[in-house]
């Protein structure tokens, strides 16, 4: 998957015009949209069909607007507007905020876009706005099963606590008793409770015994995780199994493990495949990764968006998992077979 983005990027950069526009381009309006249309439509033979492709105009709410890994999404989204002639705009808060992605929903339906691609700590109530008014909207990452949405895709809760517990036992052995701590990005919302208590489930049944000793939260912030971890450590000596699901907490998790000497104690996991966080796997300061296709919550979004408007197709399930894998030094050269772009709806 690093490999694809990395190609993608490169041909992204090369390009002087694309499709989609940048977060500070200003949009343009559906009545500029028709207006350019008609112009190159007069006197041409092109059909209905292709002169509303040229109109189509996406917008995708994303929950960070710089972070990393959404730089991937980013990434997927750019390229699939840019092969489907689609003006693409990209926004969204630096920090996260629920309100803003708010706004910047209520923004997108008011300039009448065609489709909209969002994450799920957005409120149900502007996404059920959209809907209503006749713009499909497909949520990644984390549901809205509140809304009417086209499609959910994203990561499987229930398959990320398993993968993980499967590793444990592979490293570890069922004899070996699990004092856990887990970070989160942000305990109020829905997504961290569901992959929380998945975890606790799973890692219930473990023959060695399982305890969760702790939670904490990193607010998306690499400095405020390191703080929470080393509060961990103090507090918690006997923490073994450190499981971090936010993509800064791995690498600021494993500088703490590293920075304490306890290395040899403690297993850190981390999630995404953010180029810092495969280093630390190839380094074994990191024991695995649990990840899904960042680059397909754009690419294959903006192809079943796409799909739906203008072909009416749908996917078979509403909830649809992206590919949870987790990534170790066994299979990180390899893992990205598991993610391959796949866009057609049948």
């Amino acid at each position: 998957m690093k490999r694809l983005v990395s190609a993608m990027t490169a041909l992204m950069m090369a390009a002087s015009l694309t499709a989609c526009s940048t977060p500070t381009e200003q949009p343009s309006t559906t009545a500029a949209k028709s207006e350019a249309a008609a112009e190159s439509s007069s006197g041409s033979g092109e059909t209905a069909q292709e002169t509303a492709k040229e109109e189509l105009h996406f917008v995708y709410v994303s929950p960070l607007l710089a972070h990393p890994v959404w730089l991937i999404a980013k990434q997927g989204f750019e390229q699939a507007c840019d092969e489907l002639g689609v003006q693409g705009d990209w926004v969204g808060p630096q920090n996260i905020s629920p309100e803003e992605m708010s706004k910047l929903i209520e923004t997108a339906v008011a300039q009448k876009a065609d489709g909209i691609i969002t994450q799920g700590l957005v409120p149900a109530g502007p996404v059920k706005t959209a809907i209503d008014g006749g713009i499909p909207v497909l949520v990644v990452d984390s549901d809205i099963p509140d809304a009417d949405r086209l499609a959910f895709f994203g990561k499987d809760v229930n398959k990320q606590a398993e993968v993980l517990y499967e590793t444990v036992v592979q490293l570890k052995g069922k004899d070996f008793p699990i004092h856990a701590s887990v970070q989160v990005a942000a305990l109020n919302y829905q997504l961290s409770h569901d992959m929380i208590d998945a975890i606790k489930e799973v890692f219930s049944k473990h023959p060695g015994g399982f305890e969760l000793v702790n939670i904490s939260e990193s607010k998306s912030d690499k400095m405020k995780s390191t703080t929470e971890w080393e509060n961990t450590f103090k507090g918690y000596p006997e923490v073994n199994v450190a499981i971090n699901l936010a993509a800064e907490a791995g690498p600021a998790c494993a500088k703490v493990v590293l920075d304490k000497g306890i290395r040899d104690q403690v297993l850190v996991f981390g999630v995404d495949d953010t180029d810092e966080t495969l280093d630390l796997i190839r380094k074994g300061e990191l024991d695995g990764t649990v990840t899904t296709s960042f680059y397909n919550y754009g690419y294959q979004a903006a192809y079943w968006l796409y799909q739906n408007i203008t072909e009416g197709k749908k996917p078979e399930q509403v909830i649809n998992d992206a590919g949870t894998i987790i990534v170790t030094n066994e299979n990180i050269d390899n893992y990205s077979d598991a993610l391959k772009i796949k866009v057609d709806l049948k």
